[in-house]
């Protein structure tokens, strides 16, 4: 499927009433936080980094890593997510976890209102949003470092900003920090960079993206139909080695840790497909045979 038709059957489905709820209390949160002078008052806000279960998992390796989750595709109208495919549009992480729909208070999810907030911070108030975000970064890794952890960050925990262009001075102001993200646009060089690395993510629409990628040496992540693990259950074992278009590879295990920098070269980075993932039928998950 082209991505234009993709990207129109996205915004149309974050055009439910649902997502116009959520776009209109945060539009409403935002305009009470802005005061007399344009400035913002970011005690009425929401904080920009957060973390999930799965990045707490670094901490058992020595790593403390905070997260900027967005709101995804078009689910502010805004659309964070340029290569989105349908397959990974519908079944996107952010409706899992604290973003499930029964997680509601009130006739109002505000997990999602959030993350829509924060978008439109990044879009019609960037300067101070990238102020207020480098010094949430700089306060992690204070904090980490107090804990006796090495800092990271994700600033691409649900959306695919590409950071290098819109604000290269987060990394170059950080330099105690390690930043790592998940991409679906090919052909980002962030080589120039040192502590900035990039996984891509496979879907049912870039396998030519994603072969040519493995080629020069950047990993890839593929979801499998597998069922996850918790507390009582490891989760189903992924295969050895998968196969992309004919380019083989070694998986390892993308569920263990979020912490892809540590990840060897030449690798897929397999995930077990999670919420409504596992149900999908567009080709976004792979089989295990």
């Amino acid at each position: 499927m082209k991505n234009a038709t993709a990207q129109k059957i996205l915004r149309n489905n974050y055009n439910s009433e649902f997502w116009k709820a959520c776009r209109a209390e945060a539009w409403n949160r935002l305009q009470s936080a802005i005061n007399s002078d344009g400035s913002l008052s970011w005690s009425k806000l929401p904080k920009l980094l957060g973390n999930n279960p799965k990045i707490e998992k670094g901490e058992k390796a020595g790593y403390a890593t905070a997260i900027l989750h967005l709101a995804p595709s078009y689910a502010s109208s805004i659309n964070v997510c340029a290569m989105a495919s349908v397959g990974c549009g519908m079944a996107c992480l952010n409706e899992a976890g604290h973003g499930q729909r029964h997680m509601m208070q009130n006739g109002k999810h505000a997990v999602h209102i959030a993350r829509v907030l924060r978008t439109f911070l990044f879009e019609y108030h960037r300067h101070e949003f990238l102020r207020q975000l480098d010094k949430e970064i700089k306060a992690h890794k204070k904090r980490a470092e107090k804990n006796g952890y090495i800092s990271a960050v994700r600033l691409n925990g649900t959306s695919d900003i590409v950071w290098e262009k819109k604000a290269p001075e987060l990394f170059s102001n950080n330099p105690g920090i390690i930043f790592y993200d998940y991409t679906k646009i090919p052909g980002r060089d962030v080589s120039a960079i040192d502590n900035y690395s990039l996984t891509f993510s496979l879907n049912e629409s870039n396998r030519e993206n994603a072969i040519a990628e493995l080629k020069r040496g950047v990993n890839v992540a593929a979801v499998f139909r597998l069922k996850p693990g918790n507390k009582n259950r490891p989760g189903d074992p992924l295969p050895e080695t998968a196969t992309i278009g004919g380019q083989s590879a070694p998986v390892i295990d993308g569920d263990e840790t979020d912490l892809r920098f540590t990840d060897p070269d030449g690798v897929i980075v397999g995930l077990r497909a999670k919420g409504d993932a596992f149900a999908d039928n567009s080709g976004f998950v792979l089989e295990v045979n």
